[in-house]
């Protein structure tokens, strides 16, 4: 008798989790043909032909993203359809395909080379001002190159057909393009891991509308795996696990079942208050990357958003945006979002972010640079351009402004007093806005947090952006793995800023919101609590939980928690102390006939 070959053990890859959901089954390696661009001299006699196949190949390119455009509009909805609108804008900008053609000309060089070096050119910018939005641009901007460079090529790119299947399928690919990812089977595919890829990626994004689990960003994982490999994929650990045991898939079944049922008690919470048990109220809101985003935030229960970031528009041209197209993003997002306030934040950039016209050269440290308010105080037309639209939008919604990296009052003197310039031309030209918008100021800088009393006689609202809060004041880059770990949301410190923030609002009768990490952090939201404050904006997929913890506690509670931590003195002593809180709550809710999640 020959011996049967043991069974592999089991393997399991960890990634970030980017759509919820857990699915058991078969996995397909998708590895599409890779694009070879060749590299030849064109003879002069050759030029104009090979302007020809480059431009005949743009419109082919551009056709194929329009039917991909459609498609996803008419089984989702315009919003994520827009998502091929960049690729669409590519294929159509002057100075990429002109730039192409003066390779062509200049440098006699064959289209596909002199097309696919220009956009190699795009996404080295992109990689090089390293920010993992522009990051997450690169396979966007990689399709494009790619499908033009087919159709010189004469290869028919990619079709439809091959992500469709028979039977139930998790993909699993290097990487997914957002028309890899448009053209997936809806029936069958179950899920889709990536070796490479970001939250903010148009991928993902769009994962999260056709509600399968995804998890990108795995690393290299996919050497010597073979389609029809049993495989766990779980889009709430940011997990896959390769030939799982038995008792693996046993206990992702019992993780499944108890995620659904959660799920239905939140959905039931969706349309009901954040109110404490003795009736204090909180406003959850979202943070928002892109205008696509908005379905997925209020199919959470998002009361506004929290912290809508402008940035997008700066980062995706290699121009600046004119006040019309920054007006009809944020005319229609207020429109969507209306009657729920939407705060738009002011431009959040350094100057070495920007791809063309407002390039302010290297900085040793762009973190503590000519950045965020400060840019935009020393490019007056820019800001100002920024703020028109803003207002123009708050006469079709709720709309709100905020500064971000203030650091002392008078930059908000300064940012203000360029408002009521801006505000006052809108009057003369007789366009309409909201004469009483909302203005407030990003606390993230410990200087504004320690002079919170000051500011907040300046103001209507904060937005404490913990984020860069925690960074600035313990010295600490969280993207740097040798001191990661010292970042740390419980530091007495970061609790003490938060509160003196908070306390100086509430004496000046301004309200205060946070809209950093900490906001979708349980054990850091009951501390919130305690403290007042009046809004938590978060990722639209943490804001069901919260919800749940505030309709379960007491106010009382919450600020006696609050009092308790005040006098630990290590992050570790409070977090613990904290933890054993939430637990005494979770025994004291069940007696009661409810139950808060385990932790």
């Amino acid at each position: 008798m020959t011996p049967t070959a043991p069974k592999p053990a089991s393997r399991t890859y960890q990634g970030i989790a980017v759509s919820p959901g857990i699915y058991i089954g078969k996995i397909h390696v998708y590895d599409p043909v890779q694009t070879v661009v060749p590299h030849h001299l064109v003879s002069a006699r050759a030029i104009e032909n090979e302007k020809k196949h480059l431009r005949e190949a743009l419109a082919k390119a551009k056709e194929e993203l329009q039917r991909l455009r459609e498609r996803v509009r008419d089984t989702l909805d315009e919003a994520h359809a827009s998502i091929f609108d960049p690729q669409l804008m590519i294929l159509e900008d002057p100075a990429v395909v002109d730039s192409a053609v003066e390779r062509i000309e200049k440098n006699q060089e064959n289209a596909s080379r002199a097309f696919m070096t220009i956009i190699r050119q795009f996404v080295d910018k992109f990689s090089s001002v390293g920010d993992p939005y522009l990051a997450s641009r690169n396979s966007d901007i990689l399709d494009v190159g790619n499908r033009v460079c087919q159709h010189l090529a004469q290869v028919q790119p990619e079709s439809s057909s091959a992500l469709q299947f028979d039977s139930e399928v998790i993909v699993l690919a290097r990487d997914l393009s957002p028309s890899d990812t448009a053209q997936m089977d809806q029936l069958h595919v179950k899920g889709f891991a990536t070796e490479l890829g970001g939250p903010t990626s148009h991928t993902a994004i769009l994962a999260k509308a056709l509600e399968i689990p995804a998890v990108v960003g795995l690393g290299p994982f996919l050497a010597g795996l073979k389609t029809g490999t049993q495989t766990i994929i779980d889009g709430y650990e940011g997990t896959i696990t390769i030939d799982p045991s038995p008792r693996e898939i046993a206990r992702a079944r019992q993780r499944r079942k108890k995620h659904l049922v959660h799920e239905r008690y939140l959905q039931k919470l969706k349309h009901l208050p954040a109110e404490t048990i003795d009736g204090y109220r909180v406003d959850l809101a979202a943070n928002v990357e892109l205008p696509i985003e908005i379905p997925h935030v209020l199919a959470h229960g998002a009361e506004g958003i929290g912290l809508f970031r402008t940035e997008f528009q700066y980062l995706e041209n290699d121009r600046l945006p004119g006040e019309e197209e920054l007006f009809e993003v944020y005319r229609k997002v207020v429109e969507v979002m209306d009657p729920h306030p939407v705060i738009f934040r002011t431009i959040d950039l350094g100057g070495d972010k920007f791809l063309g016209a407002l390039q302010t050269g290297r900085e040793l440290n762009p973190f503590l640079g000519l950045r965020a308010i400060r840019l935009c105080l020393a490019h007056p037309e820019v800001f100002r351009t920024q703020l028109r639209a803003i207002l123009r939008a708050s006469a079709h919604g709720s709309a709100r402004i905020m500064f971000p990296m203030i650091s002392n009052v008078a930059e908000v003197r300064q940012a203000r007093e360029m408002l009521d310039e801006v505000a006052a031309d809108l009057r003369r030209e007789r366009i309409p806005f909201d004469e009483e918008i909302q203005i407030g100021v990003m606390i993230e800088i410990p200087s504004a947090a320690i002079t919170a009393d000051q500011l907040a006689r300046e103001v209507d609202f904060f937005s404490i952006g913990t984020n860069d809060l925690i960074q600035y004041t313990l010295a600490v880059d969280r993207g740097n793995e040798q001191v990661a770990h010292l970042y740390e949301p419980f530091h007495p410190a970061i609790l003490r800023l938060i509160r003196n923030t908070i306390d100086a609002a509430q004496r000046e009768g301004i309200w205060v919101g946070l809209c950093g990490e900490m906001s979708a952090n349980p054990l850091c939201a009951l501390l919130l609590l305690g403290m007042g404050i009046d809004e938590l904006s978060m990722g639209a997929l943490a804001i069901p939980e919260i919800k749940r913890l505030i309709r379960q506690v007491e106010l009382t509670d919450a600020r006696r928690l609050v009092e308790e931590v005040y006098s630990l003195r290590t992050a570790e002593e409070i977090r613990e102390h904290v933890l054993q809180a939430y637990r005494g709550l979770q025994r004291k809710r069940a007696r009661a006939g409810g139950m808060l999640r385990a932790i």
